[in-house]
């Protein structure tokens, strides 16, 4: 080989550790995620106050589908004592701090606009403090105990998000924990990494924007008490 050739190959040798580093050091670099299954699609379903809707729902449950989204049609939680059952199953399904999974806030006297994150935090806190209630009071299969402790089982391996989607409607979305490892990707596809939005995947119930909502107002606050 000439001189040219080993010069050539050592120029090589010695620029791709330098790359590497150059790459491992840049500060845009972002760590590697596996990509999600194929099959990680969400199953949509279109509520409807029938008993189709629960063959469906449970149907898909059953199946252990990745994402489950329940698109309701309604800017308010006034879709009936059918689909509060549902949630009221999901509600009942597991636990955090040894506390049932409850809203902090009562069911306040106010309309939405699908603009104000507030008073939608506030609609579903108060929701999830009455669910169990309004399930009582108007769902027949609630009052069924076979058919209500098959339904809390299968909703306990997912946790449930109130969304609005475009139309400023509510969606009900239910991602399994067995895909928790994807749960970050789905989120930013799902509204983007917003300041506040988890990023790992609980058993809880969120709304899309609500922690963003709480922080900021209680960073408000701080300044306010500090002057």
């Amino acid at each position: 080989m000439n001189r040219t050739g080993v010069w050539h190959w050592l120029s090589l040798a010695l620029l791709v550790p330098c790359l590497a580093v150059s790459c491992k050091n840049s500060p845009t670099t972002r760590p590697y995620r596996e990509p999600p299954p194929p099959d990680l699609k969400p199953t949509t379903i279109d509520y409807v106050d029938a008993d189709g809707f629960d063959g469906l729902f449970e149907t898909a449950l059953t199946n252990q589908d990745p994402v489950i989204v329940i698109n309701t049609q309604h800017p308010q939680p006034d879709w009936g004592a059918r689909l509060n059952a549902w949630i009221a199953a999901w509600n009942r399904g597991g636990k955090v701090d040894g506390q049932k999974l409850r809203g902090q806030v009562p069911l306040p006297s106010v309309t939405i606009d699908g603009d104000s994150i507030r008073e939608f935090r506030l609609l579903v806190g108060g929701l999830m403090d009455r669910v169990e209630e309004l399930a009582k009071n108007g769902s027949a299969w609630w009052a069924e105990e076979k058919v209500r402790s098959r339904r809390v089982a299968l909703l306990k391996p997912y946790n449930l998000r109130f969304h609005l989607d475009e139309g400023k409607n509510i969606q009900l979305i239910f991602f399994n924990g067995n895909y928790a490892r994807y749960y970050p990707q789905f989120m930013e596809t799902l509204a983007g990494r917003e300041g506040g939005e988890p990023e790992e995947w609980s058993r809880k119930f969120e709304c899309s924007r609500c922690k963003r909502f709480r922080e900021e107002t209680d960073r408000l606050t701080s300044r306010v008490g500090e002057r």
